[in-house]
């Protein structure tokens, strides 16, 4: 278990897509647990519908692994924010103050209020190496040293990856009609970027992985088939393989038994009388 807690997000996914591993799958949600909450809690604002989209998301992921190509916090985060978002276009209140959005032009915002739903919706919209260091950092609580050091980047480089980031981030939320200056947009994240995860949320999310690890001692139907059907196939090529390699050698054997009986001393030639 010590080994797990070591291993980069992409080898966890790829042991639980290759295996269906339950100890890759129970340390991807421990790791993102209480990102992906605060996610869907700051669309949302009910900490009951946050914690259903949230062992959605987990949900998703777990039957749908193949889906990740890239970052895996960054997935995770755009398929929260769907989720919760969706969750929110439903209720009438939500399509109301999409259109008051809508119909007002770009203001200073200084309150977190002002920025819900927007912020998340816009975050994944950018491209998944800016995304992803967004979602790390302030989502995750990872310093920008630690992703230094993983990246294999310098520090200063991290910082202004970081910065260019940030911007992009802020010139999308301008588009929606939400005017932030950086310094106002750094003190969101941080101080709105992560949340406790509830006890029945831990307990929804431990049942998950329970069911990982008992899936995870059964072949899949699929693969099953799969086996069977290709086993036949697979006797009938060793069955020619065995026939072809035993007729090369009958076919040897008889060419050698061939040539042993030849003579081959040169003929003898009586002179003549």
């Amino acid at each position: 278990m010590s080994m797990i807690l070591s291993e980069p997000d992409l080898v966890l996914l790829n042991r639980f897509r290759e295996s269906r591993d339950a100890e890759a799958f129970r340390e991807i949600v421990r790791r993102y647990a209480a990102a992906v909450y605060a996610t869907c809690h700051r669309i949302l604002h009910d900490p009951g519908r946050a914690e259903d989209a949230a062992q959605e998301t987990f949900y998703r992921l777990m039957t749908r692994p193949q889906r990740v190509s890239a970052s895996l916090g960054g997935w995770l985060h755009r398929a929260a924010t769907r989720l919760a978002l969706d969750i929110q276009r439903s209720d009438t209140s939500r399509r109301r103050r999409e259109a008051t959005y809508e119909s007002t032009q770009t203001k200073d915002a200084s309150t977190w209020a002002d920025v819900v739903p927007q912020l998340d919706e816009a975050l994944a919209t950018l491209p998944e190496e800016l995304r992803d260091l967004l979602v790390r950092h302030f989502l995750r609580g990872e310093s920008q040293s630690e992703l230094a050091a993983e990246l294999s980047t310098s520090p200063a480089t991290l910082s202004r990856r970081m910065k260019s980031a940030l911007d992009a981030l802020r010139q999308e939320l301008g588009r929606r009609g939400i005017g932030l200056t950086p310094m106002i947009l750094l003190k969101l994240l941080t101080e709105n970027g992560r949340a406790t995860v509830s006890p029945s949320l831990h307990l929804a999310l431990g049942k998950m992985s329970l069911y990982c690890a008992a899936k995870q001692a059964l072949v899949h139907p699929v693969t099953l088939a799969r086996r069977l059907t290709m086993w036949p196939r697979a006797v009938w090529s060793i069955r020619w393989a065995l026939a072809g390699a035993t007729l090369s050698i009958g076919v040897c054997a008889s060419a050698i038994l061939a040539l042993s009986r030849v003579d081959w001393r040169p003929a003898r030639i009586n002179p003549p009388a």
